[in-house]
């Protein structure tokens, strides 16, 4: 049996993978015809359209290698008899890193001191912040939202508190994070913003021109979750016109991100491409969760993960 593997992963995975199956590795895979050949298809960025699952002869899973699955047309898979899995879980402290990283970045400006001093520029910018003691709001509190409010209040003294309708209550009074009922009232009382929820109909452009006005004008944000949900447009506007002090990205509506785009003008963003999850110990983690779910299915077992 066949795995294509659309992406590139962990050599380590690949190797393990291979001790099994025939495996078409990235960019390989990308070149044959895996509508025809695959038994398996392991994906990150990957698209896989209903046009693409309509062709697929063989394919019984799409293993996502990662959380989101909306580079997955999961209809089209359910309708055609093919499992959608995914890996929850395995990059949360990678991603939840990542969102510590990019917070102390942007209080501290150290892109900006980074690309000056390569110029010959010695002189401290005039606004500058300690993360110790001030108030963040997550939207969101999963695996990774919950990993960021267990390294920030004990290891900075934060207060901690999130917008979450799905999660029990015992995860907000077992981690000391205090529960906001309305998104509106977390953005208000806020120092960082921190974004951990699914692209959905209902958090498409979740934040936007009215949700940014709301917050302070020293606060930062912290989108890491997905594109589409930080309105660009908006978030240019409102970081031009100093509506809020800065803000990070890893995601975005469109990836690759153009090199035209307008956020990349600004000193007060940072942008990255999609990498929040993607340490040497996460990749290693998501490829063998999901090439767990795609054994358990070839061999006729119910995978872990199952998404549909």
């Amino acid at each position: 049996m066949k795995v294509f593997i659309m992406d590139p992963v962990s050599p380590k995975v690949v190797e393990e993978i291979s001790k099994k199956y025939e495996v078409i590795n990235y960019p390989e895979s990308r070149d044959r015809n895996w509508h025809e050949e695959a038994d398996a298809l392991m994906v990150r960025t990957w698209g896989v359209s209903a046009e693409d699952i309509a062709k697929a002869r063989k394919l019984r899973i799409i293993a996502k290698h990662g959380v989101g699955v909306d580079n997955i047309n999961v209809q089209a898979a359910k309708a055609h008899n093919i499992l959608v899995t995914n890996t929850p879980g395995a990059n949360a402290v990678s991603v939840a890193e990542y969102v510590v990283t990019l917070i102390l970045s942007l209080y501290r400006s150290v892109p900006i001191y980074s690309y000056r001093v390569r110029y010959g520029e010695w002189q401290a910018l005039p606004k500058a912040y300690e993360l110790s003691e001030k108030t963040v709001g997550l939207v969101g509190l999963g695996d990774i939202g919950l990993r960021v409010a267990k390294i920030l209040k004990p290891g900075f003294g934060t207060r901690v508190m999130a917008y979450d309708p799905y999660a029990p209550e015992h995860l907000f009074t077992e981690n000391n994070v205090e529960r906001v009922l309305e998104v509106d009232d977390l953005l208000t009382n806020s120092d960082v913003v921190s974004l951990h929820v699914p692209l959905t109909p209902k958090t498409r452009n979740m934040i936007s021109q009215r949700e940014l006005q709301r917050m302070k004008y020293d606060a930062v944000l912290i989108n890491v979750s997905r594109g589409g949900i930080v309105n660009e447009d908006d978030l240019y506007d409102a970081l031009k016109n100093n509506v809020i002090f800065a803000a990070a990205c890893d995601v975005f509506v469109e990836e690759p991100l153009n090199k035209d785009c307008p956020l990349l003008e600004l000193d007060n963003f940072v942008a990255s491409p999609h990498v929040g999850g993607s340490s040497n110990e996460s990749l290693i983690r998501m490829g063998m969760g999901a090439f767990a779910n795609i054994d358990a299915v070839l061999n006729d077992q119910p995978p872990k993960n199952l998404i549909s």
